[in-house]
């Protein structure tokens, strides 16, 4: 679910496409329970990074029970939203935001790269938590949930810079894919659960332990493509490629049918993921 979240610019149009992008727009969206076309923004993180941050700082009041961990979730989130690098988030600047002391930070986290950690997962649950909520707030047919789906996560990754996500990578790696990305059961939970609660709209049958492979390996592939000297993270063809993958998993075989009429190829998840 990288150095620091960039500095939050606004720019009025984006690399690939002709239409003006702003925050109210992308904001209105999300008010319908939709989710913005990520491959359209992808030149556009700082923007995307403003409107994610707004999210996660609404969920984290209804998640945090203790009130110091919240007050420097919040203050971390904005901090790094605004930097450049991780080295320009100081832990001055978060007890100073947070309003606690610096005794106080290290009795919580016990330093700063372990609450870079803990914040990157809190950040990564918290998405999760805002996609359960924006998810069953309406009924959508298999294409519809592929595409909401990918669009939310992946833009979601793309707020959390390269940089960041390798540092931590590399000092805490060794615990392991799932206890270093903890959302990843409730994820796999939560589409299960949609699908089987919305079968006549053309799902297929599955059991979380048919929707946790893919989940893991999802941000297994976002996770090695943010990794190395020349990360190929964000792409246009990765996050197409994975609408796809997931709309090939979860439609039954009359919706596949359907859609390969329609001029879509074949919707075959294991043809997907091949190609």
């Amino acid at each position: 679910m990288v150095g620091a979240w960039p500095r939050l610019i606004y720019r009025a149009m984006t690399l690939a496409t002709e239409f003006t992008v702003d925050a109210a727009s992308l904001r209105e969206t999300i008010s319908r329970n939709d989710w913005f076309n990520v491959e359209d923004v992808l030149t556009e993180t700082d923007l995307v990074t403003r409107v994610w941050a707004d999210e996660i700082a609404n969920a984290a009041s209804d998640h945090i029970a203790d009130s110091r961990w919240e007050a420097f979730a919040l203050a971390g989130i904005q901090q790094y939203a605004n930097a450049n690098s991780l080295a320009e988030v100081k832990i001055a600047n978060l007890v100073k935001q947070a309003g606690y002391s610096r005794s106080t930070f290290f009795r919580v986290f016990d330093n700063l790269t372990k609450y870079q950690l803990h914040l990157y997962q809190l950040v990564s649950q918290l998405s999760t938590e805002v996609y359960a909520k924006r998810l069953f707030a309406k009924p959508r047919p298999p294409l519809e949930f592929a595409e909401f789906t990918i669009n939310l996560f992946y833009s979601a990754d793309c707020t959390i810079p390269n940089d960041w996500v390798a540092t931590l990578w590399k000092k805490y790696g060794h615990v392991g894919h799932e206890k270093f990305h903890p959302q990843l059961s409730d994820i796999s939970r939560t589409i299960a659960q949609y699908t089987q609660e919305h079968r006549s709209l053309g799902y297929n049958e599955l059991a979380v332990s048919d929707v946790h492979p893919v989940v893991c390996l999802y941000e297994r592939e976002v996770l090695e493509s943010r990794l190395g000297a020349q990360p190929s993270f964000p792409a246009a063809r990765q996050a197409r490629r994975w609408k796809d993958l997931l709309f090939g998993l979860v439609a039954d075989k009359r919706c596949l049918g359907q859609q390969s009429l329609s001029g879509k190829r074949d919707a075959s998840f294991l043809k997907y993921y091949s190609s």
